[in-house]
């Protein structure tokens, strides 16, 4: 499957999440079926100012391994050429370049960067122009439906015109955050207006209502944010259905070997942080019947090792219970200490 000349395995990506789609939170992620993931947002400013790696904090964000590709890399901004700069100092590591136009948080708007972008859809298009005139990738932005009112066609076009070879579009206006419901219509109206792959973005909160919003969007391709935060087993639910017309769960036991694969790329690239791990201990096997007793010493866990003797006692404990088959050996992961 062919996206802006990328080779890609599954039509579900992963969407950009601040403070989320870190490098070991992309590899589960993949492993899990996603076909593309995107990086953090970093900001094309602070890395003109200093592009150096050794320093500066923002390429830290975008770390990135070969195992995880393909894999984009999303800049926001609002200055044109600081973009120049940004994309000369990290692109040889991604295979798209992906322009933030849709984050309504106050820490982008504020400067005029994120959602602030699409009261003047003019700006998008001079950054994509600028980023086509340096860059050797593919460039897409991500926008949504307009700020207050729906400009969504409008907006895309002129993207379009300056030459963006994707448009990635989430449902909802800038003002409306995430409330209400994502208007798959008007990404349907998007994906009629332009030539240029569209990727419909927006309540595709499981394996099903993903296919669902490729069909009521006529998109190619569907990416998905905030379902994967507390289920990354997401994706392979949708490719399931999608390639087999079959429903996948993931079991107790995918879902704890599935926090010990991200516990390990963590370990890997050097990127353990306690809070961040017990949360996503919680996170990723939500669905589970924990007792209020795993939970509460998940909670108090002091180090990273009583999160995982934790964790692998429980397995242990309720495997035999399992409803469903596992899908990976659990055969190397770390054994529950004896207590003493």
């Amino acid at each position: 499957m062919d996206f802006c000349g990328i080779r890609v395995d599954s039509p579900f990506f992963l969407a950009p999440m601040a403070a989320i789609t870190s490098l070991p939170f992309r590899l589960m992620c993949r492993n899990q079926g996603a076909g593309l993931v995107i990086t953090e947002q970093i900001n094309a400013t602070q890395i003109a100012r200093n592009p150096d790696p050794f320093t500066n904090n923002e390429f830290f964000t975008v770390k990135t391994a070969p195992e995880e590709r393909p894999v984009g890399v999303q800049l926001f901004g609002a200055v044109e050429k600081d973009f120049i700069a940004a994309v000369d100092a990290v692109e040889r590591n991604f295979e798209l370049v992906n322009i933030n136009c849709g984050c309504p948080s106050h820490k982008e708007v504020s400067i005029g960067a994120g959602a602030a972008l699409l009261k003047e859809p003019s700006k998008i298009a001079g950054i994509v122009r600028t980023i086509k005139g340096v860059s050797s990738r593919p460039v897409t932005a991500k926008i949504r439906l307009g700020w207050e009112e729906n400009r969504s066609v409008a907006i895309a076009r002129e993207i379009e015109r300056a030459g963006a070879d994707a448009i990635m579009v989430h449902g909802r206006t800038a003002t409306q955050g995430y409330s209400g419901i994502a208007d798959w219509d008007a990404i349907r109206k998007v994906r009629e207006a332009v030539s240029v792959p569209v990727v419909a973005n927006g309540d595709a909160n499981s394996g099903a209502k993903a296919l669902q919003m490729l069909e009521a969007t006529m998109c190619d391709f569907g990416m998905i944010g905030r379902a994967a935060m507390t289920n990354p087993y997401i994706f392979r639910e949708a490719r399931e259905l999608l390639e087999n017309c079959a429903e996948w769960k993931a079991s107790p036991s995918d879902k704890i070997s599935g926090f010990f694969d991200y516990l390990g790329a963590c370990e890997r690239h050097d990127m353990v942080k306690l809070s961040d791990l017990k949360l996503k201990a919680v996170q990723f096997t939500k669905g589970i019947d924990f007792t209020k007793q795993v939970r509460v010493q998940l909670q108090a866990a002091g180090d990273v090792a009583t999160v995982k003797r934790i964790l692998a006692g429980f397995l242990q404990e309720t495997l035999p219970r399992a409803q469903s088959h596992p899908t990976r050996s659990i055969h190397n992961m770390p054994r529950a200490a004896k207590s003493v």
